[in-house]
């Protein structure tokens, strides 16, 4: 009798344990993927069913976070804050979370921001709770993101998604001898700080290569630039040197060597300048002397006055 009941505990006491298990891994909201919505409308609906409450219309081709597949016909997602159930049907390129953009909020305290989507990586950060990011892709249940300049990764059952992508804090220049133009330019550049690198676009609706983030900041103060780096760096303004530098100046870079220009960016001061990095970072500031960056400096313009 007494075997029976200490079966009949440890029953229990494991039931509670998976029951706990299945109840945490729910409430994380641990995100796995994403979708992107086929049908010209969609309806998240408070349960699986098409006879439930519809909490929200989605369009076509919004992006939506894969949260659980439920069944083979219904998911269960988050789009920009509300979370609820959608048809299976009605979506397509499930899974894949290439060029997914979201503001997320940390949820927890001194979260790790990682470099790589794994708890044995680099710990490159700490978030404090409620700090705002921008999420810009998912690994199997790790957000991508971009923070103050910098990209990697967080558990994603550790943030709450709550809107579209991040508006990004842009840079102020104080500094009474930066003219008022050089200021709003570098603000204004700055504030596409997390937006996608796309190679070949110079638009906010698409993203911007290196050499387009400039075209498109500088045509929007009236300076008609050229399109790519090699042609700012011969035909566009005066050149400087590295030490005369002044936020909105041009800055330049070679990988091979010198042998030819391959990367541009926009000044912004503190020995830091904005540029379109690459597909995997999008536009962030960094710093001149990290990496690549001290080592491959080709030169600089001068296109304001």
């Amino acid at each position: 009798m007494r075997l029976l009941r200490k079966a009949s505990a440890v029953l229990v006491v494991l039931a509670v344990l998976v029951s706990a298990q299945y109840i945490d891994v729910k409430a994380g909201k641990i995100a796995y993927g994403a979708a992107t919505v086929a049908a010209s409308a969609l309806n998240i609906r408070s349960q699986p069913s098409l006879d439930a409450e519809v909490l929200k219309v989605i369009n076509e081709n919004e992006r939506l976070v894969i949260l659980e597949k439920t069944s083979d016909t219904w998911y269960y997602v988050n789009h920009h804050g509300t979370v609820g159930y959608v048809a299976a049907e009605y979506l397509k390129d499930v899974l894949k979370a290439e060029n997914f953009e979201a503001t997320g909020r940390i949820t927890g305290t001194d979260v790790s921001f990682r470099r790589r989507p794994s708890t044995d990586s680099e710990r490159i950060g700490l978030f404090d709770i409620n700090t705002e990011f921008t999420v810009i892709g998912i690994n199997n249940g790790w957000y991508k993101g971009v923070y103050q300049g910098k990209t990697g990764y967080v558990r994603s059952d550790f943030v709450e998604i709550i809107g579209g992508p991040a508006k990004t804090a842009a840079v102020t220049i104080s500094d009474p001898s930066v003219s008022d133009l050089r200021k709003q330019l570098v603000e204004f550049a700055t504030s596409f700080v997390g937006y996608s690198y796309v190679y070949g676009s110079a638009s906010p609706s698409r993203g911007f290569d290196c050499s387009g983030l400039v075209y498109y900041v500088f045509r929007e103060f009236g300076y008609n630039v050229t399109r790519t780096a090699t042609s700012q760096y011969k035909n566009d303004g005066v050149y400087v040197e590295k030490s005369q530098l002044l936020p909105g100046d041009l800055v330049f870079f070679s990988s091979n060597g010198g042998y030819s220009i391959t990367h541009v960016g926009i000044y912004i001061g503190n020995n830091q300048f904005v540029h379109a990095s690459t597909p995997k970072v999008g536009v962030v500031i960094t710093d001149m002397d990290s990496g690549y960056y001290k080592t491959g400096y080709y030169g600089a313009k001068r296109i304001l006055p």
